[in-house]
């Protein structure tokens, strides 16, 4: 008999290699606009260009404590050995930017000021293969 309804397991399968085409695709749309931008500045070079933030615009900076933060990176070991790795996605993205941000600080690998949401994502995801693979999950 054929079973219509998919297995819970082969439907998060299927959903997670559907994100991470779709993933793979935008990233090859911003490349391909970013190189159109290029070229349209090469033709038209006094084209005005998207104004930059200003200090007051900047980012927000996180109100949460040390305490707090380290609760996050706990919640995020958490939900990646439940879920694997939609459950980082999923923890990160109930996370306000300017949190992401400060966990990155937090566990080293970013600075305030400099580092950029892409790149604090990678470090604390980094951070969490690292805490994986030493088997240190739960905070002792």
């Amino acid at each position: 008999m054929n079973n219509e309804f998919p297995q819970p397991g082969e439907e998060i399968k299927r959903l997670a290699n559907e994100i991470e085409a779709l993933r793979s695709d935008m990233q090859v749309s911003f490349r391909k606009l970013a190189q159109m931008e290029k070229r349209l500045r090469a033709v038209f070079p006094d084209l005005p260009k998207k104004p930059k933030q200003t200090r007051a615009q900047a980012r927000q900076q996180s109100t949460k404590s040390e305490e707090q933060l380290k609760e996050d990176f706990q919640r995020i070991l958490k939900a990646v050995e439940e879920s694997g790795p939609q459950g980082f996605d999923s923890v990160i993205a109930s996370l306000p930017q300017e949190d992401i941000i400060a966990l990155a600080v937090e566990l080293g690998v970013g600075q305030p000021k400099r580092t950029s949401l892409s790149k604090a994502i990678d470090g604390i995801r980094k951070r969490v293969q690292e805490r994986r693979m030493l088997g240190h999950t739960r905070q002792g």
